[in-house]
């Protein structure tokens, strides 16, 4: 396989630590780079589903740790069958995915660019390549053919000025209540039916009864929506009520609305009534 397939990680450990790296920072950093690669390869492809894959074709711990990753294409397999029905390229999208992963990640640190087509979801997979920096790794470089990219304070400053910070603004999104996790976090995500395609809920420990109650179920979540400049939609929110909407067979029926409100059209035909409405709105 050509050298452009080819990603070189290089991790180093914290000095309290001789420079070794635990178990848990080198996992997660495996886990941060698979992460990015797979949303490079969607912005590459348009695709949703994965057709690369990458294995590892050399490992050594020398200090740094070092472990060189190749881009495979699932095309090349004759037994891969893509999940979905409609027709899928069977390109072969490894070199390319690599050459845009690292294309992007200079952008970033040397120029404090957006790279080209990058949204929310990419630039934050991206910001998770500096994540265990804050922890049990010092330093962290990722190297193609031609050249490494320190992912470093440098590279993490660089993507935040581009992420930009938080907007928030009062307000609700409702969809359904999937992904929850309370391993040392308190976050759930929904997927709304309309707007974004997944959003982020942090909900403090008092409403732990109400998200469990609502799992797998059509919410509505309100309080403060947390928007990014790069996008239209908010990517997370911080929940302050969740309420489950009763189901289609529960709400009141035309009937049931006429026996509340009898008087409400003054006497006037239904017809009539609504005709008149449209005519003051016009």
């Amino acid at each position: 396989m050509a050298n452009g397939n080819r990603i070189t990680l290089q991790i180093e450990g914290a000095q309290e630590e001789d420079q070794r790296v635990t178990l848990s920072a080198f996992i997660s950093q495996l886990e941060a780079v698979k992460s990015a690669l797979k949303q490079t390869e969607r912005i590459v492809t348009g695709e949703e589903e994965t057709s690369v894959y990458y294995r590892i074709v050399d490992l050594h711990y020398s200090s740094p740790v070092t472990v060189v990753l190749e881009a495979v294409s699932f095309a090349t397999r004759p037994q891969w069958k893509p999940k979905k029905r409609k027709t899928v390229s069977r390109e072969d999208y490894s070199r390319s995915t690599v050459t845009h992963f690292f294309h992007s990640l200079r952008e970033i640190r040397e120029k404090k660019q957006r790279p080209a087509k990058a949204d929310l979801q990419l630039l934050q997979a991206y910001r998770n390549l500096a994540a265990p920096l804050e922890r049990d790794v010092t330093h962290v470089k990722l190297i193609d053919s031609d050249q490494g990219v320190d992912i470093d304070k440098r590279f993490q400053a660089a993507i935040d000025e581009i992420i930009g910070p938080d907007e928030l603004m009062e307000g609700s999104i409702s969809g359904t209540l999937e992904k929850l996790n309370l391993h040392n976090t308190t976050r759930f995500d929904i997927f709304p039916t309309i707007g974004p395609k997944q959003v982020a809920c942090d909900f403090k420990p008092e409403l732990k009864p109400d998200v469990i109650a609502a799992v797998d179920k059509y919410v509505s979540v309100t309080g403060k929506l947390r928007y990014k400049r790069l996008e239209d939609f908010p990517y997370a929110i911080n929940a302050e009520k969740i309420e489950i909407p009763p189901p289609e067979n529960e709400l009141p029926s035309l009937l049931d609305l006429r026996a509340m409100a009898p008087d409400l059209t003054g006497g006037v035909n239904a017809l009539d009534f609504v005709k008149g409405i449209r005519d003051a709105e016009e």
